[in-house]
């Protein structure tokens, strides 16, 4: 386990990747000359107005991306992109706060293996062992240990039991490995939608837009869904769709 991200630095990230995700929607919102309720951050107040429709000082109109025309011009691509982006900020923000509450499981997890360690026995040359509940001592690594050596071993009387080492060891496997789950989900799922959605020259096709909302929510790990609603109150998956006469045109 020694490779294993440390837990701090995955909550330095995790808390990072969420301010820029909020940084990046604060940009995308005032471009798009949406209001949010919280302070402008990146446009002057004459940008402010010029993106919300106005002309500028030369009277001509603000250049738009192909994004915003589409955006702009066709209603039908405006409701299944808006509806995919809140859906994926949804997720995000939800597999933020699975992680979180992970991240932190999983150190309360180690800090219990810990102790457990330090509360074996030890060889004469530091090698932790412990008796499993037949009596067998074994190292922990598996290592089952001879009689000799054994009978060596000066016990207290309130060691742990190797099954117990055993189940604390694999509570934290458990946990790093659902962490990683939740991590490539945020990576290579989220942050790959996020990535496509953010091309302002050239936007994602409202079929692509439909089969990234059935990925966020079919791709979507067990702490995420809990923590965007409890199971029993969860619905079916409504993915939304267009018709022939929805389909935009530049």
């Amino acid at each position: 386990m020694g490779d294993r991200p440390d837990i701090d630095e995955q909550l330095s990230r995790t808390f990072e990747n969420a301010r820029r995700r909020e940084d990046f929607d604060d940009f995308h919102n005032e471009m798009a000359g949406r209001e949010t309720g919280r302070m402008r951050r990146f446009l002057s107040a004459e940008a402010h107005e010029e993106r919300r429709g106005k002309r500028g000082s030369d009277g001509r109109a603000e250049t738009l991306s192909r994004l915003q025309l589409l955006l702009a011009s066709n209603p039908a691509y405006a409701r299944i992109y808006q509806g995919t982006f809140d859906a994926l900020r949804d997720a995000e923000d939800a597999t933020e706060r699975a992680m979180a509450r992970l991240a932190a499981a999983l150190q309360t997890a180690k800090t219990r293996l810990q102790q457990t360690r330090d509360s074996a026995a030890r060889l004469p040359e530091g090698t932790r062992v412990f008796r499993d509940k037949h009596g067998r001592v074994v190292t922990e690594h598996g290592d089952p240990l001879p009689d000799e050596k054994a009978a060596a071993i000066h016990w207290r009387g309130d060691e742990p039991a190797y099954e117990q080492f055993l189940e604390e060891r694999e509570s934290v496997t458990d946990r790093v490995t659902r962490l990683e789950a939740l991590q490539g989900y945020r990576v290579d799922t989220l942050g790959r939608i996020r990535d496509r959605m953010s091309d302002e020259n050239n936007p994602p096709t409202s079929q692509e837009l439909q089969r990234f909302d059935r990925e966020i929510k079919e791709k979507m790990p067990e702490p995420v869904r809990r923590e965007l609603a409890p199971p029993a109150a969860q619905t079916p998956i409504v993915t939304t769709s267009l018709t022939a006469d929805d389909v935009p045109k530049l």
